[in-house]
């Protein structure tokens, strides 16, 4: 994996992020629109004791586990937002290229007018950073 995979991965940690909440809100709703079961005389050899409070215990279950892997999004977020953040007193210009790259998304053009820089410039700042930033943290993100 490569530096510039690397933070691209932050984005894909924020729309997981996202989608798992959205799964968590539909989980939510479907906890609050639970109907009562039919309890017509039926024959059964062994009858549920509580069938909506298993359901919403299902339910629960479910959720929480969706919200442990928010946390994880959260997470691996958080690290490499720190990960930018360390070039901050090393190198402005490498933190600024990086941060409005990889953590707020913002296009080339963007980043060229903030930094008053031609797209060249740009580039080769962008490529330093990428190069110093595999260097300082290429341990770290092999091992995922």
């Amino acid at each position: 994996m490569t530096a510039k995979q690397y933070l691209q991965l932050y984005k894909k940690y924020e729309n997981r992020y996202f989608i798992l909440a959205e799964q968590i809100k539909a989980l939510e709703n479907e906890i609050t629109s639970l109907k009562s079961p039919n309890f017509d005389e039926r024959v059964q050899t062994s009858p549920k004791k509580d069938p909506i409070g298993e359901m919403v215990c299902n339910l629960e279950k479910e959720k929480a586990k969706l919200s442990l892997k928010m946390t994880e999004c959260t997470s691996n977020k958080l690290i490499i937002k720190n990960q930018v953040n360390y070039f901050e007193e090393i190198n402005d210009d490498y933190y600024t290229v990086l941060l409005l790259r990889y953590i707020l998304y913002k296009d080339w053009k963007f980043i060229c007018d903030k930094l008053s820089l031609s797209r060249t410039q740009a580039n080769v700042i962008h490529g330093r950073a990428l190069q110093d930033f595999d260097l300082k943290f290429k341990e770290y993100y092999e091992k995922k």
